[in-house]
């Protein structure tokens, strides 16, 4: 056999060692750097940005998902993480991003409540169709008000209606919850007494707001509150603004 082609031919067999030993050695590397990468403190997650909640506290969150941290924020399985909390009664869906090298962004969708019912030493939590999402021994603190006035027995359960859907009732409820929505004063109000449907009362501390019918809702509520801002003392005082007619509204405090 000729000596060049047998030299050509280690040659070309040294290459291909060289080329795989090359490989194996940058895959080795690469699997070195993994594990440094999985094990480095930098990308240990050690925040959680939390956005969207009204219902619960960011404190309960943080809590629920305490196990997510100083989990690597590349590998570690977030949804995983999330699993409980996306079982709360109070939640509609959560969703998040990842800001490296540490930051969970977590987006929390709640089911809206708006409304409950104090019976028997018991709070029934309604949503703004009546629905009834959940029952309490003891008050949380919900920004939502409290329904009077109406008839109301313990026998209804998770997800049981208080009113039909056609009925006056509910119309009130999906009214004022939208203008409160819109609401962005200093006004909390307390409650909606709906004891007579044409002449509804809603309260805040010891005033009553006399609203009527369910006509110029959005002008009576912003006359309502224009004139409670408009003195300091109000919030203090006891009696009622009738706002039934908004060209003449009565104020009757003391």
């Amino acid at each position: 056999m000729d000596k060049k082609i047998v030299n050509k031919n280690r040659l070309i067999k040294r290459q291909r060692v060289f080329l795989i030993r090359r490989i194996v050695f940058i895959f080795l590397i690469f699997i070195i750097f993994i594990l440094v990468l999985i094990n480095s403190p930098i990308f240990s997650i050690k925040k959680l940005n939390i956005t969207g909640n009204k219902i619960l506290s960011t404190e309960y969150i943080t809590g629920e998902l305490n196990g997510i941290f100083h989990k690597n924020i590349l590998f570690h399985s977030i949804e995983r993480s999330l699993a409980a909390l996306k079982e709360n009664k109070y939640v509609e869906g959560v969703t998040y991003t990842r800001s490296y090298p540490n930051t969970i962004n977590i987006s929390i969708q709640e089911k809206g409540i708006d409304y409950y019912i104090y019976y028997n030493n018991e709070y029934y939590i309604f949503d703004r169709e009546s629905e009834l999402v959940d029952i309490l021994d003891y008050k949380e603190e919900f920004e939502i008000l409290e329904i009077k006035g109406v008839d109301f027995s313990a026998g209804l359960n998770i997800g049981d209606k208080l009113f039909k859907d056609d009925s006056r009732e509910v119309q009130w409820i999906r009214n004022v919850s939208e203008l409160l929505d819109l609401n962005n004063s200093n006004i909390n109000f307390d409650y909606i007494d709906l004891t007579d449907i044409y002449n509804v009362i809603i309260g805040y501390n010891n005033l009553q707001i006399k609203i009527g019918n369910n006509s110029d809702l959005r002008q009576k509520f912003n006359i309502a509150i224009n004139v409670i801002n408009s003195n300091e003392r109000y919030r203090e005082m006891s009696g009622y603004i009738d706002v039934r007619s908004t060209s003449y509204p009565v104020i009757s405090l003391q």
